[in-house]
């Protein structure tokens, strides 16, 4: 009998493939590993009981992965001829379940172990012996477990403890209620873990995978009002490594489910070892209608680096990286690239025009004056301007004194700080943008539909954006009564239309293959949700795999 076990794993490193055969290469089984892009097929052949014997161990200890989709297994006749060279990662992944039935196990010599040496993950370590310190003196203890128990006491007690781990030196403490969207915090109990946060299935499941990602959520409702926190979103992961696992096992005890971690030299503690190992980081991920998005990341092809620093334009580096990673040199793909700290950008990819070619670009005007002296060019514009300045002074004064030559990235984004400040819904001079914070949190579903609109021309490539109708039709909707948070959500929605016009114009010029979407602005919940409802068309859209979505 042959089991055929199908894959579909959305990344492409060997991560999988690796710990099949680390699994299985132990037992008396006839298997075969094959690949084929984006799926992973695994075919085992032995006698029914075996079979099912197998497909507990497989159950038990092959991990979650935040690239592992979904998996069906059938019966086929036979392990397909075909030969496929296995590439196995030289696996630096936090612990697996096969470390924690070891260290947990009180009869195994390994109980309590933070280095043990496990031949499924490969979790290593040429450690021998751990120093606890206070104040420079050493603090002995009998065993793993006892040091642990003094760690986690520490910590009820309030101090602070300096551990040295795989992703660097941090010092450790109890968590702090004056949280900041810059804290780092840990998870030591996921049974807890909607105390803090709002989470879904997919989001707990991601924190507990293989990857031990830092994963972003929005911040419980009932502790913001309980702490006073002025903040909606917080970054969460989960013990990576076996020593924070053990310490959070003991912290339990003292019913602490979260740690606050930092690099600071402020520190009552310290927890040290010697060690050659390769510092590992944890990836920062968000996940947006059931799709990850990789942040943060350095385990993926250093060749793709290579590529992206071919290419001054950060766009089009990213673009060329989304294509090596998707294998689609042979497709054309239009990508649409949005970001809030680089130029946007949309570029046709084709190997029928031997490359690629710019869409759109945008380009930001160097002062408010000169967009009101734009506007004001035809009489209906003109009126505007003067009912605008008329109903609000405060507002037309404060925008024709504002230097927007501060906004250095020519972007959507720098477009919506822009309209922001001339409809005096920017009262500050933050950083954040207030339109898109503001359309995230509007009551109404729906909001204006605010005119996005590409200035004529007969070429369907290097298009130029008509930033006067872009305010005009913001400052009418404003002389018109619609509040900020409709108004910004107007302008947030009518964006994720004109996208997929465009995608509309440049595929019924040049029949495309499929979309392509890269940038940070589409780790945006909002963002996102909105532009993937609006390509409505069947295109297949791609994104970078291991590869973050904005380097």
């Amino acid at each position: 009998m042959v089991l055929e076990y199908k894959f579909e794993y959305l990344s492409n490193n060997n991560t999988l493939v690796t710990f099949l055969d680390n699994i299985l290469k132990k037992r008396d089984v006839n298997y075969k590993i094959l690949r084929d892009e984006n799926y992973i097929f695994l075919y085992i052949e032995d006698e029914d009981k075996k079979l099912l014997t197998v497909s507990d161990i497989l159950s038990n200890e092959l991990p979650m992965s935040i690239f592992l989709k979904n998996f069906t297994l059938e019966v086929v006749p036979e392990i397909p001829k075909k030969d496929y060279t296995l590439t196995l990662n030289e696996l630096k992944l936090p612990h697996c379940s096969n470390c924690l039935v070891n260290i947990e196990n009180e009869e195994s010599t390994d109980f309590y172990n933070p280095f043990f040496d496990c031949d499924i993950c490969g979790t290593t370590c040429d450690v021998s012996n751990l120093k606890f310190l206070k104040n420079g003196e050493e603090i002995k203890y009998k065993n793993y477990k006892e040091l642990f128990a003094m760690l986690a006491l520490k910590i009820s007690e309030n101090n602070k403890i300096k551990i040295k781990t795989s992703n660097g030196d941090f010092v450790y403490s109890k968590l702090n209620k004056e949280l900041n969207e810059d804290s780092n915090i840990i998870c030591t109990d996921i049974n807890e873990l909607s105390r803090l946060v709002v989470s879904t299935k997919e989001k707990t499941v991601a924190l507990l995978s293989i990857e031990k990602p830092i994963v972003n959520f929005n911040i419980n409702q009932v502790y913001k009002n309980n702490n006073n926190l002025n903040i909606d979103k917080i970054n969460i992961r989960y013990p990576n490594n076996l020593i924070l696992y053990l310490l959070s096992k003991e912290l339990s005890r003292f019913g602490i489910c979260f740690l606050e971690y930092e690099e600071s030299k402020d520190y009552d503690c310290e927890l040290v070892y010697t060690s050659t190992d390769v510092k590992s980081i944890s990836p920062k991920i968000v996940i947006n209608d059931s799709k990850i998005m990789i942040l943060e990341n350095e385990n993926y092809d250093k060749k793709l680096e290579e590529i992206y620093d071919t290419f001054d334009e950060k766009a089009k580096g990213q673009f060329m990286v989304l294509l090596e990673e998707n294998n689609l040199s042979d497709k054309s793909i239009l990508n649409l690239f949005s970001s809030t700290k680089y130029d946007d950008n949309i570029c046709l990819y084709s190997n029928k025009i031997d490359g690629m070619l710019d869409i759109l670009n945008y380009k930001i005007p160097e002062t408010i004056k000169y967009i009101f002296e734009e506007i004001s060019k035809d009489e209906i514009g003109k009126k505007l301007i003067e009912n605008y300045k008329t109903k609000f002074p405060n507002e037309y004064e404060n925008a024709l004194n504002y230097d927007i030559s501060k906004f250095k990235n020519n972007s959507i984004f720098s477009l919506w700080n822009i309209a922001a400040i001339i409809l005096g819904i920017k009262k500050d001079d933050s950083s954040k943008n207030i339109i898109f914070e503001n359309a995230s949190n509007a009551i109404l579903e729906k909001g204006p539909r605010v005119d996005y609109k590409l200035l004529d021309s007969q070429k369907i490539f290097s298009r130029e954006f008509n930033i006067n109708k872009f305010i005009q039709s913001g400052i009418s909707f404003k002389l018109a009564g619609v509040d900020d948070k409709t108004l910004s959500l107007g302008y947030v929605e009518s964006f994720s239309y004109y996208l997929a016009n465009i995608v509309d114009e440049v595929n019924s010029e040049f029949e495309i293959d499929g979309v392509s979407l890269c940038g940070d602005m589409i780790s945006n919940e909002l963002f996102y949700k909105l532009i993937k409802k609006a390509i409505t068309k069947n295109f297949k859209i791609y994104y970078n795999k291991d590869f973050p979505i904005q380097k």
